[in-house]
């Protein structure tokens, strides 16, 4: 066997990847099926599960086919559904991770005060967050609910028993900074998490179609040499008929929205040097996917193109990243320790 390399595990990591329809609108449902598909991840020998984007309580489709009036009624029930990251509905989720001995990046709606948040958490094996980061910037009529993130959205990469983790949401994989400043942090394993991704309806530009963002996320695994869990969402009848999507839906008039599409799957995982290492499923199946990683397929892909090293120029082109919070309001007696997230302190969890 090979010497190990730094903080790389030994063996191969097996990893699962969701595919799957959130339970809209409902975020006690979406809790016990978060538990569920957890434990069975663990039971299956996974060490992590990755879940798509905003899976508590499901992307807002309703977004892109309503007036304002109505999707401000969808907004305030959408409101009631997400979940706070000091909540008792994280608290179970981070002790099923707990009980199944696996690490969860988990994609959510999160509610701070008034205001909601495209969210990504990562939850150690031992249920303790990790790294918890917003979306940078929400992507078109996303912004009607949804608010920026700060500086501490570009810590997006942590180290851990099973490599350095980290992840981007959706059409974050189309920011070139952001993305370079994750390979930078030394990403080894990159959760892409994404809602429903479908092929074109009527003029929908070709950036938001399944090829495109499949395009942008196999170019990620390429540019940082990192293996990549592409976890997606599925709707079917019952998340149209949730959003309002449905054709006898009063506001849905015209062209049909992108939106309103059954399946949308497209989960798959890709290795370091762009190729899909999974077999494809079908838009609408919903389960897990997984995978064997091994990191030599890494340094293999390295060896050719390594952005942040010996394939770069930094004495032409740097980045600069500012990745401190800007509070809205500083106490001139306030010193800020570490400046790291947000949140000022996650609440540790019951003993059993």
């Amino acid at each position: 066997m090979a010497p190990q390399i730094d903080l790389d595990p030994s063996h191969p990591v097996k990893v699962a990847v969701v595919q799957g329809e959130p339970c809209w609108f409902d975020v006690d449902g979406a809790v016990q099926k978060t538990c569920a598909l957890i434990t069975e991840a663990g039971q299956n020998g996974a060490k992590l599960i990755a879940f798509p984007e905003l899976w508590i309580p499901g992307y807002p489709t309703f977004v892109f086919a309503h007036t304002t009036k109505t999707v401000n009624d969808y907004m305030l029930k959408y409101y009631h559904n997400a979940i706070a990251v000091d909540s008792e509905h994280m608290a179970t989720i981070r002790k099923a991770a707990r009980a199944a001995d696996i690490m969860v990046a988990l994609g959510i709606a999160e509610r701070d005060w008034g205001s909601l948040y495209m969210s990504q958490t990562f939850i150690s094996p031992q249920g303790d967050i990790l790294l918890h980061r917003r979306k940078f910037k929400p992507t078109g009529p996303e912004r009607i609910i949804f608010g920026d993130a700060s500086g501490d959205c570009s810590k997006n990469v942590v180290q851990t028993a099973i490599g350095r983790v980290g992840g981007l949401q959706c059409f974050e994989h189309l920011q070139p900074l952001l993305k370079y400043n994750t390979y930078f942090q030394g990403e080894q394993i990159h959760v892409a998490s994404w809602p429903c991704l479908f092929p074109p309806v009527g003029e929908m530009p070709f950036f938001n179609t399944v090829e495109a963002c499949r395009m942008a996320t196999h170019t990620l695994a390429i540019e940082g040499g990192v293996f990549v869990l592409l976890a997606s969402m599925v709707q079917t009848d019952k998340g149209l008929e949730a959003n309002g999507l449905l054709p006898s839906s009063k506001d849905v008039e015209g062209e049909i929205p992108h939106t309103a599409v059954v399946g949308g799957g497209l989960t798959v995982v890709i290795g370091p040097d762009g190729r899909t290492m999974t077999e494809p499923v079908p838009v609408d199946w919903e389960g897990l996917v997984y995978a064997e990683l091994d990191f030599d397929q890494i340094y293999r892909a390295k060896q050719w193109i390594d952005p942040v090293g010996h394939y770069s120029r930094p004495d032409i082109f740097r980045l600069q990243v500012d990745s401190q919070v800007q509070r809205h309001v500083v106490a001139a007696d306030q010193v800020d320790a570490d400046g790291y997230t947000h949140i000022s302190r996650f609440p540790e969890l019951e003993e059993e």
